[in-house]
This record gives C-alpha cells, structure tokens and sequence, in this order.
C-alpha cells in the first residue's frame, strides 16, 4: 500500500469516529432532555394536584363552618370570608328556596379551584344535595 493510502484511511476513520461521538452525543442529549421533562410535568401535575385537594379541603372546611353558624342561628345569611390557616374561602349569601337553604362555597389555592353547592334541609340541616361546580 502507498503511503498516501494509508494517510486517507487514518484520515477517513478520523472523521467517522468525530461523526459518531456526535451523533451518540446528540442521542444522549435528547434523551436526557425527555426524561427531564417528563420528570418536570410529573412535579408539576403532582403540584396542581395537591392544590386541588387542598382547595377541597378548605371548601369543605367552609361548608362546615357555615353549617356551624345555621345550627346556632337559623338567620345565619352567610356573604363570609373564612380565614383557614394562611388560605381562605367564600361564603356566598345564602339562599333559600322553599324549605331549603343553599349554601355556596368558593377556595381557590393557586389556580386550583373548588365550588360547592350544598343544599340543606332549613329545619334539620339534613343534606339534599351536594354538588362541585365549574362556576357559580
């Protein structure tokens, strides 16, 4: 073999060798790239999850309290703002509608939110209906 020979070959795997370490690197990039993504989305659904619940339980937390106050006052008209811990939540003005009341709650925790409507018997506080709703 000429020696001009030997010189392209060892040139020629030079390149070859430059070209697969790069495209292996790009390969190793990309896919280190999704699943740090994927692990991002992951926080943040656990994140809008726990907001939600949160939200719930402040909700829930209001319908109680304003349950409490129609069980000591049956004039109890609700229009509240209900400071749990470092959160809050809304009473609406409370409705009635023939022997019922309806009781509207709102929490919203970062962007996470939680509207109940609970309807009640006036005399026994029984419940009739709970409902979450998207919007009052």
């Amino acid at each position: 073999m000429s020696k001009a020979k030997i010189q392209d070959s060892k040139v020629n795997s030079g390149y070859i060798a430059i070209t697969v370490s790069i495209i292996l690197s790009v390969i190793v990039v990309a896919i280190a790239i999704a699943f740090g993504s994927s692990n991002l989305l992951t926080r943040s659904d656990f994140l809008d999850f726990n907001n939600k619940q949160l939200s719930f339980s402040i909700a829930r937390s209001c319908l109680n309290y304003a349950l409490l106050r129609l069980a000591e006052n049956s004039n109890y008209v609700g229009n509240d703002i209900l400071n749990i811990s470092d959160q809050q939540c809304t009473i609406s003005p409370i409705e009635t509608s023939g022997s019922n009341k309806i009781i509207k709650v709102k929490a919203q925790i970062s962007g996470a939110t939680t509207n109940f409507r609970l309807t009640v018997n006036s005399s026994s506080l029984a419940t009739v209906s709970l409902e979450e709703l998207s919007t009052f």
